[in-house]
């Protein structure tokens, strides 16, 4: 990323790359506000619309490096608030654009300086406490306190931790330019020695600016041979099942994915991942642990607290003498690549975090949105039904205002707990928002789906009852149209007296045929 007293996270230099992943969820956040079900406040969500165009016009005209380090900092405090805006316009503090509010956290930790983050800490406060003070309940229930300290308590974990990670990164930049200055070797060796140094810095700086896992992992590769002078580098990682797996790799497009065993004598990738220990092939033609026609090959293992999470390997169509250089070359590499393969790591679990409802552990609104179309794909490609059931706990907001929100709280895990009991492995639940959740049943006809509904309705914790809607796809519509007329079908069992379920064939919504069961 450079040094912190040059670097400018809006600089037009490489601005779309650092900035395309956050614009793309800013405005996707915008465009899925139609979508039912939505808030009622159209005014709330064309300021947030307008405050949107202008951060991203300021982000383009403003001469930022004029106007000092902390200057930086206002765009994401900006964009906080167009999220609190959204929340407003999403109904208050149950709104699902909450997800949304880690954006700047991450572009602070990954842009920004300490203090930066800190202040974005305080914006990502204001941004729950202020709608309590100045709207209040039903929009926002003195719960939002509760989430506010959910919320910043682990908001500052992730976000110092990733900021640290990226930290360490330029100061292993660093590192590396003044070990450059420290070896001493002979005149050409030096040269090439530099060469090296820029390209594992050159590496360093664009693993701290890409935030994809597959563009780090070729970057690394790409570093090796530029350093290394090898005709390919490939990097070869565990996989969940033990086995050891080419993830990326430079100069083998043409080949196939090699897999090979961790213990696996006859596989130098193998033989190092098992002794953590690095290993050079001078002349590898008459070597049975490789299987490339290569001439000399150099292993290096890539160790994590101690222990082997990767292979980097590289390998030359001539002979080379394995010298210091290329061995020290590799080692800081294989550092990287650790560093790498750990932020990508952090990444995942984020993503993953982002994806599921905190309070009962189910796929949330966009964990459920980003599914769905994939069982809709493979509904298709195999030919098989697909239903789809709303679920609604009936008078739920009494049961809050009588037993209190830590009660209302449990219900809903107590819920979401026994109806996971009653489902298959291959089902998928998930909160859709607030008391209401949503199942995808492939491969059930509507009458199988009714009878499994039904078991969630029986398995209601204590004297609760549910209403539910559940239709079964048509093969045409959309993932939206199809909850579309579940929802209808559930809005069909509340207005029919609750405790009941709606079934529809695959009629449009207008056209709904229902039975009560």
């Amino acid at each position: 990323m450079g040094d912190e007293s040059t670097f400018q996270p809006f600089d037009r230099t490489g601005l779309l790359r650092r900035a395309a992943p956050f614009v793309g969820a800013m405005w996707l956040a915008l465009i899925i506000y139609p979508l039912p079900p939505h808030g009622g406040d159209s005014d709330a969500f064309v300021t947030a619309v307008a405050l949107n165009v202008i951060i991203l016009v300021s982000v383009l005209i403003v001469p930022w490096r004029r106007l000092g380090p902390m200057a930086g900092v206002f765009p994401p405090l900006a964009y906080l608030l167009v999220i609190a805006l959204l929340r407003e316009a999403d109904g208050g503090g149950s709104s699902s654009y909450g997800a949304l509010l880690m954006l700047p956290i991450f572009w602070l930790a990954l842009y920004g300086s300490p203090q930066q983050l800190a202040i974005g800490f305080a914006g990502l406060a204001a941004v729950f406490v202020v709608p309590v003070f100045l709207i209040g309940a039903p929009e926002y229930p003195s719960s939002e306190w509760t989430r506010a300290l959910v919320w910043l308590g682990v908001a500052p974990i992730i976000g110092f931790t990733v900021q640290s990670l990226v930290r360490e990164q330029r100061k292993r930049a660093e590192e590396n330019l003044r070990r450059a200055d420290e070896l001493q070797v002979s005149q050409e060796e030096t040269r090439k020695l530099v060469v090296s140094m820029a390209a594992v810095t050159e590496a360093t700086r664009e693993l701290a600016r890409t935030t994809d896992a597959r563009i780090a992992r070729e970057i690394i590769c790409s570093a090796a041979c530029t350093v290394t002078g090898a005709r390919f580098a490939k990097l070869m990682e565990r996989s969940p099942d033990g086995e050891i797996v080419m993830t990326a790799n430079h100069g083998l497009q043409s080949v196939p994915p090699l897999t090979v065993s961790p213990g696996e004598e006859a596989s130098g990738a193998g033989s190092v991942f098992l002794s953590k220990k690095p290993l050079f092939v001078e002349d590898a033609r008459g070597d049975d642990r490789i299987s490339q026609r290569v001439v000399s090959m150099h292993f290096e293992p890539v160790l994590r607290n101690e222990e082997a999470v990767a292979v980097l390997v590289v390998g030359w169509a001539h002979a080379v003498d394995g010298s210091n250089r290329i061995a020290a070359s590799m080692r800081m590499l294989a550092a990287e690549t650790a560093m790498a393969l750990e932020r990508s790591d952090l990444l995942a679990r984020l993503e993953e975090v982002a994806r599921t409802d905190d309070l009962t552990g189910l796929l949330n609104r966009r964990g459920w949105e980003e599914e769905l179309p994939r069982e809709l794909a493979r509904s298709q490609r195999n030919g098989d039904p697909l239903c789809v059931a709303m679920l609604d706990l009936d008078f739920f907001k009494n049961y809050n205002d009588q037993g209190g929100h830590q009660a209302g709280d449990r219900l809903l895990k107590q819920s979401a707990s026994a109806w996971g009991r009653e489902l298959r492995a291959s089902d998928t639940l998930a909160r859709y928002g607030g008391e209401e959740f949503s199942v995808a049943l492939p491969g059930c006809r509507l009458e199988n789906a009714t009878d499994i509904v039904e078991r969630l309705r029986a398995a209601m914790p204590g004297d609760q009852t549910v209403s539910a809607g559940v239709v079964c796809w048509n093969g045409h519509e959309t993932a939206e149209e199809l909850v579309g007329r579940a929802d209808a079908a559930l809005y069909e069992a509340k207005r029919m007296g609750r405790d009941r379920l709606v079934a529809a064939g695959d009629t449009p919504p207008g056209d709904l045929s229902s039975v009560g069961l």
